[in-house]
């Protein structure tokens, strides 16, 4: 049985969600304790990694991925998506591309058995040499016919323009908007319904990604986005993504509460 079943007890401590956002699990360090914790700080949703140890989809037979419906449901706790984090350049290695994108299309099957959840992954990128054109199209054909099967969107963190829409949309991740000298909202505005992933993180003045809301660090106008999302349609979970933090338990909740800030006094 897997170790996130000793979470049951979390159903004893009145855990209760109210936060319409989601946390990345990865950086927080065992799933389980990390489930238990983001119930503990009301937020809805969690952020899967399909790199994760004990959290890959070949690891997780169908006993264990009952267990895992189960402990969210006893949490009131929602999968928010999956993020299938493989090196791009694998998919068009002759080496790796066979398994990158296996890994890929088992990470849809979970995504749409957690509820057709979005799978957010980075597709590699149409290059100068032609001669990479039929290995792309091919992994980016497989993943495709994947999600389509699974009934979910794969949100591209790489922003492959001629990817099809659907399924394939948008991962908008307003630190890497930034650091590309662009607005996150302008950003949101534009991408409209193509938007199947939005995260909460920010650029920090230091050039490190961090919390949002970090008062004399902060770039990002977080009332600004959450409003451009919300005109967007966006209508899934904004995930607070917590991944190279210094301190992801402390800056999840400070962006929890900056988040909040944005709508009310």
């Amino acid at each position: 049985m897997h170790a996130w079943t000793h979470a049951n007890y979390a159903a004893r401590m009145g855990a209760r969600t109210q936060l319409s956002l989601a946390v990345t699990v990865a950086p927080l360090g065992d799933p389980a304790a990390a489930f238990v914790w983001a119930a503990s700080q009301g937020i809805r949703g969690v952020q899967l990694s399909a790199t994760h140890p004990g959290m890959r989809p070949r690891d997780l037979g169908a006993s264990a991925r009952r267990d895992l419906r189960a402990t969210f449901t006893r949490l009131e706790l929602v999968a928010s998506g999956i993020d299938a984090w493989i090196p791009a350049a694998h998919f068009m290695d002759p080496a790796n591309a066979e398994r990158a994108i296996d890994a890929a299309c088992a990470a849809c099957e979970l995504a749409g058995e957690l509820g057709r959840v979005p799978l957010t992954i980075q597709l590699p990128r149409a290059a100068a040499d032609s001669s990479d054109a039929p290995r792309r199209a091919e992994a980016i054909a497989a993943i495709v016919a994947a999600a389509d099967r699974a009934g979910v969107l794969v949100a591209d963190a790489s922003n492959a323009n001629d990817a099809p829409w659907p399924p394939v949309g948008i991962s908008l991740d307003p630190a890497a908007v930034l650091a590309d000298g662009g607005d996150p909202a302008a950003f949101a505005s534009r991408a409209g319904a193509r938007i199947a992933s939005a995260r909460v993180v920010d650029l920090l003045r230091s050039g490190m990604r961090g919390p949002v809301g970090s008062s004399g660090e902060s770039r990002l106008d977080v009332l600004a986005y959450r409003i451009a999302l919300e005109m967007a349609g966006f209508h899934g979970l904004p995930v607070i993504d917590a991944r190279q933090w210094v301190d992801p338990h402390a800056g999840v909740v400070a962006s929890a509460e900056a988040w909040g800030r944005g709508i009310g006094p």
